[in-house]
């Protein structure tokens, strides 16, 4: 749920009074300022959407409008005059001003509070993702810095899914969208009314929630999308774990499937700022990384799934029975900084990846080790290391069900395999 902040701007009391009991018994949270000096001044302070100035105050209400409007331009509240005055070129004179509704003070509580429902209705729904139906960023930012200022306890949760961008290349728009679909119906489904959810990024979303309830709702999340992600996929891309991207190049990589990451930390006291937060919740993401299931982690680095420590990876092992483009591509590693080992055979292969511990490994397909470089493959890849098998033969699908990562057709040019050692590396 989310609720608006409201300032009430009038020089009689009783008038703020009635007003305020209104706007709370809607739900929302109202404040009171008496000049513009001090509506400024909490305007500053709090994300206000909404101002109801009444013409209780010292100067004239369209000339106080007009200087609120230009004070309040950046954040751009809806400003609703109230005045006792039935005058038709008052209520016209207002409105140019900047006012967005002019009430006359024998309005009922009814009517006002229907009528501050309906500006209510068109500020959140013009806020509103037209894929998932949740909030967009503008509302989350302004939701996160609400919850700073309060004095209750919340739990952030950053929900982003995992290699999303390349499910939405391979599979198009429409099985994108309905991917974020389903997965804002289950977090809406985990929500209590004081929740909150909604966009910061196309695919990620922040959660605002009880830091009692965080961690039930990270584990439902991760569990729940992983129990779901064949309906996304054929059977065959299921059942392998990976799908294929292909290139112009006839390069063939293979794509984990998604995974959902979830990242959650606690209100701390001395975050004031609500980028302190997203930082804290990107830096924490990040150890979700090299997770092969969904994986959450909170900010006493409570996993789930298998999330690994992420080290320094510059380590490259290249089996290739050609010296002459081995040693190549040795030198040209080592200019690049990247340590290389070379190994002509599969047999001083598997004694040198033992001692070597490579991050990313070079296979050459041959004719005559069809069959051994592939069991080999499907042996190491069950290891932390990457696997770029360079072949002339066009079984691509065979060499990525073995375990590859890369498939490269020979002959390939140098730097394209450089780049893409540089990018396994990172």
């Amino acid at each position: 749920m989310y609720k608006s902040k409201v300032l009430i701007i009038a020089n009689r009391k009783e008038f703020s009074i009635k007003y305020k009991k209104l706007i709370e018994n809607l739900g929302q949270d109202a404040l009171i300022a008496k000049d513009l000096s001090n509506a400024i001044s909490i305007i500053q302070n709090e994300e206000i959407e909404f101002l109801i100035i009444s013409d209780t105050i010292k100067e004239k209400l369209s000339d106080f409008i007009k200087k609120t409007r230009i004070l309040t331009y950046n954040t751009r509240p809806i400003i609703i005059a109230v005045s006792k005055s039935s005058d038709l070129n008052d209520r016209l004179e207002t409105l140019e001003a900047g006012a967005d509704d002019f009430l006359g003070e024998e309005i009922t509580k009814q009517e006002f509070q229907m009528r501050f429902k309906a500006h209510l209705r068109r500020y959140i729904e013009s806020s509103i993702n037209s894929i998932t139906g949740l909030l967009n960023k503008n509302i989350t930012i302004k939701a996160i810095k609400k919850s700073i200022i309060e004095l209750k306890p919340f739990s952030y949760l950053l929900i982003r899914i995992k290699d999303i961008d390349t499910y939405r290349k391979t599979h198009g728009e429409i099985a994108f969208e309905k991917v974020l679909q389903t997965l804002s119906a289950i977090i809406n489904s985990t929500l209590s009314p004081d929740d909150f959810i909604g966009h910061l990024q196309e695919s990620d979303f922040i959660l605002i929630t009880n830091p009692i309830q965080a961690e039930k709702i990270a584990s439902f999340l991760t569990f729940a999308f992983d129990n779901i992600l064949n309906k996304f996929y054929s059977s065959d891309e299921f059942e392998n774990n990976f799908t294929i991207q292909s290139d112009e190049t006839k390069q063939e990589t293979k794509q984990s499937l998604m995974r959902l990451n979830i990242a959650t930390t606690e209100k701390n006291e001395n975050e004031n700022d609500y980028r302190e937060i997203l930082n804290n919740l990107n830096n924490l993401i990040e150890l979700c990384k090299d997770s092969h299931s969904s994986a959450y982690v909170i900010d006493r680095i409570k996993l789930k799934g298998e999330v690994t420590k992420k080290e320094k990876k510059n380590k490259v092992l290249i089996l290739e029975p050609d010296e002459a483009l081995s040693c190549l591509l040795k030198n040209v590693c080592e200019l690049e900084g990247i340590k290389a080992e070379i190994t002509l055979n599969k047999k001083d292969f598997e004694k040198i990846y033992k001692a070597f511990s490579p991050n990313v490994v070079i296979i050459d397909w041959g004719n005559k080790e069809k069959e051994n470089h592939l069991n080999l493959a499907k042996k190491i890849s069950k290891d932390d290391v990457k696997i770029i098998f360079s072949s002339s033969f066009l079984n691509k699908k065979e060499i990525l069900k073995a375990g590859a990562d890369l498939y490269i057709p020979k002959p390939y040019e140098i730097s394209d395999i450089i780049n893409w050692i540089k990018k396994f590396l990172n």
